[in-house]
Order: structure tokens, then C-alpha cells, then sequence
């Protein structure tokens, strides 16, 4: 059974060699932001973002992490509208370093607020006070940096903490923002 570790670990060495300047946190996140924008990833909108400009995508390596970022999206796609609530965000194992995973998180919420604008979502337009709650949260936790510090118990279960808060977060997000993808029981 492959791991949210493994899927991690595997779309950052997917992305690297494709040059790619995103890691797998971020991208994870803008990929979320488009489902919760539009309801669907479409990769004219998301190929200019992961890829440079000048980058062969045309190369294997690009091929190959397209390919890695399609069916990426289409398992989120599913874990945000199944109604199972199984999104797991794709940070670095509980492991690493506390500031490389706080930072990751930061990624990630960075990745979902331009994911969301760039599908076309606009805080001003949003009439949910929930969510343009949730929305800040993001924008303050894209804003954390620990640059690689070990963390006490309390701060790991801190990010713990906010980890999940952001999980549900989204999950309420995809729900609000597009009730017609969402399961019947969640409408």
C-alpha cells in the first residue's frame, strides 16, 4: 500500500527532475485550490504554473510528471467530493524536522490560495464568513517560517493540530464553494 509519505516522496523526485521550481506540497495545494474552485483541473490552466517557460515538456521527465500530477488530480478530485473526508495534504513525514514540515505547510497553503485564484475564486466574491476565515488562516500559515528547527512536543502537536484543521477546512471549502460536486448527504 503506497503512503501519503510515499505519494510525497515520489512527486517531489518527479518534479525535481522535471526542473520543476514547485514541490510536492505546493503543487498538492494548487492542484486542491482548482477542484475547490471549478471542480475539475484542466492542464492548460496548471502546465505554465508547474513548468517554466522554456522547459521541454516534450521531455521524459515532463511526460512523466504530468502524467504524476494527472493522476494526482484525479485522486483528489475524489477525496474531496467522495464524502469518505480521506484528503490527506502531502507534507514530509513526521520525521523530518519540524520547520521543513511547517514549511512544506506553508507551501501548500500558498499553493491552494493561487490555486483558487487562479481558477477564478475571488475572496471579495466569497459570501461565507467560514471560509474567507479559512482562507486568511492560509494566508497567515503561507507566511510561517521555522527555517528547519526541531519543535517541543507541544509544537508538533501544534502543527498536528493545524494540519487537521486544514484538512477539514478544504474538505468544507470544496463543499461550499461547489455544492453540486459534493456527495448528496453533504449538501
Amino acid at each position: 500500500m503506497t503512503t501519503t509519505t510515499d505519494r510525497y516522496q515520489h512527486l517531489e523526485a518527479s518534479l525535481a527532475r522535471a526542473r520543476s521550481e514547485l514541490d510536492a506540497a505546493e503543487a498538492q495545494g494548487l492542484f486542491c485550490g482548482l477542484l475547490c474552485a471549478s471542480g475539475r483541473v484542466n492542464e492548460t490552466q496548471w502546465l505554465g504554473e508547474i513548468f517554466e517557460e522554456g522547459v521541454d515538456t516534450d521531455s521524459a521527465a515532463v511526460e512523466a510528471c504530468r502524467k504524476d500530477l494527472n493522476s494526482m488530480a484525479e485522486s483528489l478530485s475524489t477525496a474531496l467530493y467522495s464524502g469518505d473526508m480521506d484528503l490527506e495534504l502531502m507534507l514530509p513525514d513526521d520525521e523530518a524536522p519540524l520547520g521543513d514540515r511547517a514549511e512544506a505547510l506553508g507551501s501548500w497553503c500558498h499553493g491552494f490560495l493561487f490555486g483558487l485564484g487562479l481558477g477564478g475564486v475571488r475572496q471579495e466574491e466569497i459570501r461565507s464568513s467560514e471560509v474567507r476565515e479559512l482562507l486568511q488562516d492560509m494566508g497567515e500559515i503561507a507566511r510561517l517560517n521555522l527555517g528547519g528547527e526541531e519543535g517541543s512536543e507541544e509544537d508538533e502537536a501544534a502543527l498536528t493540530e493545524i494540519v487537521e484543521y486544514l484538512r477539514v477546512g478544504v474538505l468544507y471549502i470544496a463543499e461550499t464553494l461547489q455544492p453540486l460536486q459534493a456527495p448528496p448527504r453533504l449538501q
